[in-house]
């Protein structure tokens, strides 16, 4: 009889060793027809039974677990263990209901209400007495209504910057440190041709017209982190196209580089809009050219065909028939200065360029102009550090500093001051002409630089436009601007320093 016993509190102490009522995750066991046997303090909280109320009632009673969709009853998971004889898994989906609360309907959130409901991670095993019998099963279950919230919170954040990148009008690629694609909106699908799918996790090289300008690309990226320039991409169909990058290193939580974003967008409508703008003002231009042109040669030729008519047709003294030849001589001159100065406008001459400084062609050019100064009552102040060399054809690069000197003091006929200073300015010599003389009109300005345009009852409207050429021709740039409270004129010119000679500070 001992020996019963024994064996019988053996087979419970194994039966009930597996849920000690200290374990972290909530425990129920049960017997052979699902009856409750254990319910430790874990599944007591999430339950809301205490072991006393629970022990002996069946097992779907006490552990009420639900479809959060539907609200209907999930089928029995221990009366499979036990005809199986093998662990049941519950899906994550799966709502358990407290004693106090209700079964949710399709129409309630899905979340924790006052405690009641709670998504729970549930395993349900059966249990084996000494003989390798079923004798019941044991639920083990833990809360995890927290993890499913942040789930879906990262879920809603997923999707909320899946549609943010994909309601973006302008093109976003991203490509992961080895340079394949892992991002790819909707927008880059409609401008490629490609998409998402056939294009992730392939070289971004693929996307570009020139595979030298990826790899510059590429470069420029591993050495700033960061551009912003236009490139040319190819479509799928084999079109190429321009598009404007900007692009930028995208890093980890750590501050580790872990890809490059790109925002681009196809400017080949803009480029076309801006051709055809350029053409409609480049012939309004030569409109204006001809017009100006045929208006400074017309005058001389005017004047020449009436000397004629009046030496042909007419007797005249000997100085009188003199006097108009020499008109007609200084006519002719008149119209081939005119020539030469379309001439020069049109193609200057290719003078060889060499490395000069530019405060010597400045002190050069000022003692050309001194005659026009001393008669003129404007003062010239002059900053000119020595500065390194530029490289420049200096003879015409005096043509342009005298045609700005001149101008300034012709504008202020009344006197005024005329401060020239230079400076480097990066990679650049600049060269700056401010005169305090009156502003250039807003309607002007766009145009000052364009042949045959003046204001000047007596100019021809070549000098700052061929002033503009030269400048070009040695590598610079020519700027006008006006200076503040409307009174006076900056004109600005940047020459690039020699290449073996740039300053370590423009470096």
């Amino acid at each position: 009889m001992s020996n019963q016993v024994g064996k019988a509190a053996s087979e419970e102490w194994e039966y009930q060793a597996i849920a000690p009522s200290s374990i972290g995750d909530s425990i129920i066991t049960t017997d052979r027809a699902e009856r409750i046997t254990l319910l430790n303090q874990a599944a007591s909280q999430l339950t809301g039974w205490t072991e006393e109320q629970a022990i002996g009632k069946p097992l779907m009673q006490v552990f009420r677990i639900v479809n959060p969709t539907t609200g209907e009853p999930v089928p029995d998971p221990a009366k499979q263990a036990l005809e199986s004889g093998a662990v049941v898994e519950l899906l994550n989906e799966t709502v358990l209901v407290a004693r106090d609360g209700t079964p949710p309907t399709s129409l309630e959130p899905l979340v924790d209400v006052g405690g009641t409901r709670r998504f729970i991670s549930s395993s349900v095993a059966p249990v084996r007495d000494h003989r390798g019998k079923v004798a019941g099963v044991a639920v083990i279950f833990r809360d995890v209504t927290r993890l499913r919230k942040a789930e879906e919170a990262l879920k809603e954040t997923q999707e909320y910057s899946r549609n943010l990148i994909d309601s973006s009008l302008d093109m976003i690629i991203a490509v992961d440190n080895t340079r394949h694609i892992s991002e790819f909106n909707v927008a880059a699908q409609k401008a490629f041709g490609y998409t998402r799918e056939e294009v992730l996790g392939k070289a971004v090289s693929l996307l570009y017209a020139d595979q030298a300008e990826a790899v510059r690309i590429q470069n420029a990226m591993a050495e700033t982190g960061h551009l912003a320039q236009e490139v040319h991409n190819r479509r799928k169909n084999g079109e190429v196209f321009s598009a404007f990058l900007s692009a930028s290193q995208l890093k980890d939580a750590q501050g580790k580089p872990i890809g490059v974003m790109g925002v681009s967008r196809d400017i080949t409508e803009l480029k076309r809009n801006e051709e055809q703008t350029i053409r409609a003002e480049r012939l309004a231009a030569l409109g204006q050219m001809s017009a100006a042109l045929a208006h400074e040669i017309n005058n001389p030729l005017q004047a020449i065909r009436s000397i004629l008519d009046l030496v042909l047709d007419f007797p005249l003294g000997v100085e009188e028939r003199e006097n108009n030849l020499n008109i007609i001589r200084q006519e002719i001159e008149r119209l081939s200065e005119v020539t030469e100065r379309v001439v020069n406008f049109a193609r200057p001459a290719r003078v060889p360029r060499r490395a000069a400084s530019v405060a010597d062609i400045l002190n050069h050019t000022l003692t050309l102009a001194g005659k026009h100064m001393q008669h003129s009552r404007v003062r010239v102040e002059t900053d000119l550090p020595e500065l390194a060399p530029v490289l420049v054809a200096p003879e015409q690069m005096a043509q342009v500093f005298l045609n700005l000197i001149l101008n300034a003091i012709e504008e202020m006929h009344d006197g005024g001051n005329l401060k020239i200073a230079l400076r480097a300015e990066g990679q650049n010599a600049a060269v700056t002409f401010a005169n305090d003389g009156p502003a250039i009109p807003p309607d002007v300005m766009p145009h000052i630089f364009d042949p045959f345009f003046t204001t000047k009852p007596e100019g021809s409207g070549l000098g700052l436009s061929v002033s503009a050429s030269l400048v070009q021709r040695q590598g610079g740039t020519i700027t006008a601007e006006n200076l503040e409270q409307s009174r006076g004129v900056m004109f600005t010119v940047r020459l690039p320093f020699a290449p073996e000679t740039v300053p370590e500070t423009a470096q």
